[in-house]
């Protein structure tokens, strides 16, 4: 019978894709957010999973709810998060932070805008990346946020894999809309001053 509910890639429009429901599955328990946008081909387009997450959202939350997480979706991204509040998780969350509030500074220190940050045009390149991570206060944040060892290249791996931020077509670093989306957080909070 769920056979039937759940359509195969050729099924009909209102059922469930496979292909993309199992997709979904591992990018969501691997820690990754499914972003509106992918960069396929050198070019930002629509990602199908995030497409298909927002047509069914019901359904897949639902589901989700059913293992024991939340579906989140929002600002044109979605997680999942457990009802576990455990320390690692909490350790995980202000690696991202620091590694954020890190590059804000540093960005706003070169005298570039934020879009360099934001805009799939533009980017950070791996040499801004590296004059930023030298710096000693931005050092201090990154070990004040239990990150002690690695460079700022490296813990910007922990972003990419975790789909909040990728690298463009240049090569260059750029937020996903997660990552925008996280970096809004900190400025509603006041971690981060204009």
């Amino acid at each position: 019978m769920l056979d039937e509910k759940i359509a195969t890639n050729d099924g009909a429009k209102k059922g469930l894709n496979r292909q993309h429901s199992v997709e979904i599955y591992s990018q969501l328990m691997n820690g990754k957010m499914v972003n509106r946008t992918i960069l396929t081909e050198g070019a930002l387009r629509s990602n199908p999973l995030f497409e298909e997450l927002l047509n069914h959202f019901d359904r897949y939350q639902d589901h989700y709810g059913l293992m024991g997480y939340e579906l989140i979706m929002r600002d044109g991204f979605a997680f999942i998060r457990s009802n576990d509040t455990s320390d690692s998780k909490d350790e995980l969350a202000r690696n991202i932070q620091g590694v954020l509030l890190v590059l804000f500074r540093g960005v706003m220190e070169m005298g570039l805008t934020m879009d360099a940050l934001l805009k799939d045009a533009a980017g950070l390149s791996n040499t801004h990346i590296e004059e930023i991570g030298k710096d000693q206060d931005k050092q201090e944040v990154l070990i004040a946020c239990g990150m002690k060892t690695g460079t700022l290249l490296d813990h910007l791996k922990k972003l990419e894999t975790r789909c909040i931020a990728y690298r463009n077509a240049k090569g260059y670093l750029v937020l996903s809309e997660a990552g925008a989306a996280f970096f809004n957080d900190l400025l509603a909070e006041g971690d981060i001053e204009n």
